[in-house]
């Protein structure tokens, strides 16, 4: 079987790194160590324009994506005249990019080629709710695709209850790669009580005014903060810790290696994660390996991957609220025993749910 993936997958300084990007590479890389007979053609859908959260919704950013992205839907309907695949699956952020899906389905389907459109994102109840542009384009999109694959349950049901029956549910898996290296480092590394750390671009709707606000108010709490960040941002953040000990409890450390990330989340014995709006994000997968005990906003699928058999894997808060920070913060911290049980909870529910061997199967069974 030839399947043709559209989907960004580099791993070059000049592209824009994306989770999406993570998970496809994992998935070509397992594809290639099970020698299953699954040929995956990648059709490169990667942004080399990186366009600052400003900009968000501006003329800029639509402009250069769709110049960016029609260059590659260009390039993908010659793959599908070329490598004649039996399958395309084309992974998509939504919003604009659904025009692009559309085109794709389109041509394939022109050619008798099943199609698979992967919703990378957890809008799908707001865009259905809000019944908008973004919601038109979706609807044709469902109504074309041969299947659309969700990766949080209340996509799933939401899209259930409109009767659709050509959606299925499968969550992101962790990088086999991070589990190997978070697996190799582990003896080596010693966990630092009361030591927390946030991983992400370091943005406002990552929620990190919040963060430091929030942990100003949790004594001989430590905080490391690792993502991109300007110094416009590291200034304000080191200014609202200033209210504690004169700032010195917490470390903006701006980006850092992939290792030595794994490393910060081995030594971290919480991870805090108070973002305003999130699909399904794999840091939070990474954390809960690490054993790291987790507080995080309750936005996206982050509730149903802090559930574990109908009991809690971690905290979830309100977000937008340093004062919810704090709240769930020292709650971690007023029972030793508990937060143990909640890191052993979270790195079970990794390991049996969330690992690509426990992912693969599925998305084997979609495209055959």
């Amino acid at each position: 079987m030839k399947v043709l993936f559209c989907t960004p997958y580099l791993e070059t300084p000049d592209v824009v790194s994306s989770g999406i990007g993570t998970w496809a590479r994992n998935i070509m890389a397992y594809n290639r160590k099970t020698g299953n007979g699954i040929d995956i053609v990648p059709v490169s859908f990667d942004r080399r324009t990186h366009i600052e959260e400003y900009t968000v919704g501006g003329f800029k950013r639509y402009y250069s994506g769709m110049k960016e992205v029609g260059r590659c839907v260009v390039n993908a309907i010659r793959k599908i005249k070329t490598e004649e695949p039996d399958v395309i699956h084309i992974c998509t952020s939504g919003y604009l990019g659904f025009i692009k899906d559309i085109i794709l389905t389109r041509a394939a389907h022109r050619k008798g080629i099943k199609s698979i459109v992967h919703l990378h994102f957890g809008r799908v109840p707001s865009i259905i709710e809000e019944k908008g542009f973004e919601y038109r384009l979706l609807k044709k999109l469902l109504g074309m695709a041969d299947t659309v694959v969700v990766i949080d349950r209340k996509s799933f049901q939401v899209l259930s209850d409109m009767n659709c029956q050509n959606i299925a549910y499968i969550p992101n898996p962790v990088s086999d790669v991070f589990l190997e290296e978070a697996e190799k480092q582990k003896e080596q590394t010693v966990r630092n009580y009361k030591s927390a750390v946030f991983v992400g671009h370091v943005v406002p709707t990552k929620g990190v005014a919040e963060l430091v606000k929030g942990c100003c108010q949790v004594p001989d709490l430590s905080l490391r903060i690792i993502g991109k960040c300007t110094e416009e941002m590291k200034e304000k953040l080191i200014s609202l810790a200033a209210e504690r000990e004169d700032g010195k409890w917490l470390n903006v450390m701006g980006e850092i290696p992939y290792t030595q990330v794994i490393t910060e989340l081995l030594q971290a014995d919480s991870f805090l994660f108070p973002s305003y709006t999130e699909a399904f994000p794999n840091v939070i997968l990474e954390a809960m390996a690490c054993g790291c005990t987790i507080a995080s906003s309750n936005v996206g699928a982050i509730p149903e991957i802090l559930d574990y058999k109908g009991e809690t894997a971690g905290i979830c808060f309100n977000p937008q609220s340093a004062d919810e920070v704090a709240k769930a913060t020292n709650a971690l911290y007023k029972d030793d025993a508990y937060r143990t049980q909640l890191s052993e909870k979270a790195k079970e529910k990794v390991y049996s749910t969330y690992t690509t061997e426990k992912i693969w199967p599925q998305l084997l069974n979609i495209w055959r």
